[in-house]
Parts: C-alpha cells; sequence; structure tokens
C-alpha cells in the first residue's frame, strides 16, 4: 500500500496474493486497491487496472466488486460493446450479480437515449432480473441494511423508469406506460416520470379523438365521447401534476412550456373557455417546501 501509484500497488499485490493466496491481508487489499481504482479518473487507464486487478483477485466475492468498475470504465471510454461483453461474460456465471445487472441495464438506457438501440433487449433482461431481486428482497451480501434500504427507495424506481424508455425505444407503448406508473408510484416528486406519462397519455387521447371523429352519429358515438372526455381529463391531471413537479427544473423548462401551453387548451375546453381552478390543480401537486 505504500507504492507510489495504482499500478505498482496492483504489481505488489500479484506478487503477495501469488506468494500469499490465503493471507489474512487478502480482503484489505483488494478492497483498497479497489478504491484506489474506482478513483481514477481516465477511463482507459481505469478499464485497465480493473483487468488487472481481476487477474489478481479471483475469487466470485472479489469479482462482484470489480466488475462494476470495470463496466462504468468501458462506458466512459465509449466502448459499450465491451462493457456488455465483460459484463454479460460475468452474469452468465453470477446471474444475480444486481450491480452488474443495474450497471449494465443503465449503460443500455443512455445508448438508447443516443439513438443506439443495439442493447436495448438485453437491457431489459437486465433491468426485468434487477427488479425481480429488489422487490424479493434478495439483498447482496457485500451490501448492509441501510444501503440495502437505499437500494429499494431510491434504485428501484430508477430501474422501472429506464425500463419505461427502454420499451418506449422497443415500441411497446404499454409496458412502458406500466413501468412509467410504477416508477410514479414509488417516487412522487420524481417530474420525469410524469412528463413521460403525460406525453403518452396525451397521444392514446389523441387516438381515441380521431377515432370519436370517425364515429358516424348514434350512440356508440355518444359513448365513445365520455370515453375520450375521462382520457382527456387524464392527460389534463397528468399534465398538471408534471408541470408542478418540473417548476425550477432548467433541463425540464421546455417540455413544461409546451405543457402549459396545452394543459391550458385541455382545461378551456373541459371547463367552458376557463382556466378557473387550473392553477389550483397545478399547486395541488407541487412538493411541500421543506421546513
Amino acid at each position: 500500500m505504500t507504492a507510489a501509484d495504482p499500478a505498482a500497488k496492483l504489481k505488489a499485490a500479484a506478487e503477495l496474493i501469488r506468494k500469499y493466496p490465503k493471507t489474512s491481508a487478502r480482503p484489505r487489499v483488494a478492497q483498497a486497491l479497489l478504491d484506489q481504482i474506482r478513483g481514477v479518473t481516465d477511463a482507459s487507464q481505469k478499464a485497465n487496472l480493473a483487468q488487472e486487478y481481476q487477474k489478481i483477485f479471483d475469487q466470485p466475492s472479489e469479482q462482484e466488486l470489480i466488475v462494476p468498475v470495470l463496466v462504468d470504465a468501458y462506458a466512459a471510454a465509449n466502448q459499450p460493446d465491451a462493457a456488455f461483453a465483460k459484463g454479460s461474460e460475468f452474469l452468465s456465471h453470477n446471474p444475480d450479480s444486481l450491480n452488474v445487472l443495474v450497471d449494465l441495464m443503465s449503460l443500455g438506457t443512455e445508448q438508447a437515449k443516443k439513438q443506439n438501440p443495439k442493447f436495448v433487449t438485453q437491457s431489459l433482461q437486465y433491468g426485468a432480473h434487477a427488479i425481480e431481486l429488489i422487490e424479493a428482497d434478495k439483498k447482496p451480501a457485500n451490501l448492509d441494511d441501510a444501503t440495502w434500504k437505499q437500494y429499494k427507495t431510491t434504485l428501484l424506481p430508477s430501474v422501472y423508469q429506464s425500463m419505461g424508455l427502454l420499451n418506449l425505444v422497443k415500441g411497446d407503448q404499454a409496458a412502458a406506460k406500466a413501468q412509467f406508473v410504477k416508477a410514479s408510484e414509488l417516487a412522487p416528486s420524481d417530474a420525469f416520470n410524469f412528463l413521460m406519462l403525460a406525453g403518452m397519455l396525451n397521444d392514446e387521447y389523441q387516438n381515441e379523438a380521431k377515432h370519436y371523429q370517425s364515429l358516424p352519429a348514434g350512440p356508440a358515438k355518444t359513448d365513445e365521447l365520455k370515453k375520450a372526455q375521462a382520457m382527456l381529463d387524464a392527460v389534463i391531471d397528468a399534465y398538471a401534476h408534471a408541470i408542478a413537479l418540473s417548476e425550477g427544473n432548467a433541463n425540464m423548462q421546455p417540455a413544461r412550456t409546451q405543457y402549459l401551453h396545452d394543459l391550458e387548451a385541455y382545461y378551456r375546453y373541459r371547463h367552458n373557455n376557463s382556466t378557473e381552478g387550473m392553477q389550483q390543480l397545478i399547486d395541488k401537486y407541487k412538493t411541500p417546501a421543506k421546513p
């Protein structure tokens, strides 16, 4: 641990483990080197160091620690194929490795946002299994109770949100909607979920409105009007929710401005060309100020 840099430390560690593979210092050395590698800012150097670490510390518990670091390094180096190859290889032998599952799903989601759908199918599989593990309360051995609680309250809704995005890219609107609904239930103050839901609900309403307009006059059209109005009310509520929660969020201001415009038009349509009560509806969904 007195070696000059992470590379030198790894070289010394390799010699230590070669001579004394069962030394009681092994866990301490492995963890200290892991922390060193995590702190490396150059992505290529970080990936190289992580690969060296893998060769030295080859026990399953040690591999469990380093593979997420290696995946992150490849992702930072813009090498998603290498990240998925290394992560998938590890998961083939350790299918319940939650950190690796989530890291790969997150990387696949980021790639999908960049118009690269190559990893969507794999990412959906990994995300679904991560949700299964968290909801079954299968705490990884390397996590303490406090961290695990944070996983369930913070990580789980973000996994559902990513699954929603991935399914949108895949073209499965129904699955995407269900997952954004779940994410919004788990994280009711996250504006992004409601922004996405509002957009999807509006698409559904627009399709329903076109269908209504295509029907001939009669009881069927009257029933369809009631259905369209109920869907529009759901859109109005989702818009109000998204607008309330996104207030002050610079990244969401373009969408918020558009939603405000649409909300006013829809609200006037449903309330005799009046906006009375619209602001109160928005205010209802604002996050309470902290004392």
